[in-house]
């Protein structure tokens, strides 16, 4: 089977279960009361979500740039900034964001396109310790999960970000992940590395420090956006179990990226962990959805902007 051939096969098997993964959530939700909950959602819901979601983009820019900046690319705020929002178009279209690596197509010119893809795993890796680190929190303040359960979470949280925070050890993963990513990025995977390596060692463990705190940050702030949510459509429910009900769906969905852009996985946890939690499904849902247009397809519409606008320049 040629390359192609496995490809449109992979394809074609993450787009069955994007329609599984949705019809499970309709088969859980009632989607005339949902219709309504959507309906009857106060402007200030999506307003102030709207107005964190700045606050989210700046945030994972924050922790970006301080990665470029510890890559010694030599990328100012504003050029930086321009190349993660080019990311969030190609990872809308891809599995488990994976397009996000093709970052470095905008600065191709002037920049070595394979470093900044590197620098965009190291970028995820981050993402996912700030994802899991709120999840495990959000377990514990709203008594989700059994003890052992919890126990076996911080082993593993712990374990993540030894090796975060641990350059070398962290691009011997890398490298051991190399055969698993794009050819682009596979061929060059020592080379690319060994300046990972590099720029760790000059910006030392703080920028590491930094970036997990950042990544902290982002992921508390879209667990507000969420919560801010589910009030405006009108279920005032324990705030505490909502809480932690929506920082567990972002740590899970980190270890799911079995859908194009992401569809339906993030409803479908939603739905199931919130019925599990005895919250409302319908609303849960709603708030979802309102989060995925504001932190994916508005950023995803910006970067492909971005896109259109360097297509011109060429």
């Amino acid at each position: 089977m040629n390359a192609r051939m496995r490809s449109l096969l992979v394809t074609l098997l993450r787009g069955v279960v994007t329609l599984l993964l949705l019809l499970y959530v309709a088969s859980r939700v009632d989607l005339a009361q949902t219709l309504t909950d959507f309906r009857r959602a106060a402007w200030w819901g999506p307003a102030g979500a709207g107005l964190l979601m700045l606050v989210n983009i700046g945030l994972q820019w924050l922790r970006w740039h301080l990665l470029v900046r510890a890559g010694d690319l030599e990328l100012p705020p504003s050029r930086s900034l321009i190349v993660l929002l080019a990311g969030y178009p190609l990872g809308l279209i891809t599995p488990g964001r994976i397009g996000e690596l093709g970052r470095g197509a905008v600065v191709s010119g002037t920049h070595d396109s394979v470093s900044v893809a590197g620098l965009t795993l190291l970028d995820h890796v981050y993402g996912l310790v700030g994802a899991v680190g709120v999840a495990w929190a959000g377990m514990i303040i709203s008594g989700y999960g059994t003890a052992w359960q919890l126990a076996v979470l911080f082993v593993f949280y712990v374990a993540l970000v030894y090796v975060a925070l641990h350059p070398n050890r962290l691009v011997r993963w890398l490298k051991t992940l190399a055969p698993y990513l794009p050819a682009f990025i596979r061929e060059r995977t020592e080379e690319s590395a060994g300046r990972f390596a590099q720029g760790w060692r000059l910006a030392g463990r703080r920028v590491a420090l930094a970036a997990i705190g950042v990544s902290i940050l982002q992921i508390t702030t879209v667990v507000v956006q969420f919560t801010i949510c589910y009030l405006a459509v009108g279920s005032f429910s324990s705030l505490i179990k909502v809480v932690g009900a929506w920082a567990v769906v972002l740590g899970a969905k980190h270890f799911l990226p079995v859908t194009v852009g992401d569809v339906g996985v993030r409803e479908g946890l939603a739905v199931a962990i919130f019925a599990h939690r005895a919250l409302s499904t319908e609303a849960a849902l709603v708030a979802a959805l309102m989060i995925y247009v504001l932190n994916v397809l508005i950023p995803a519409g910006a970067g492909a902007l971005v896109l259109a606008r360097w297509r011109q320049d060429r």
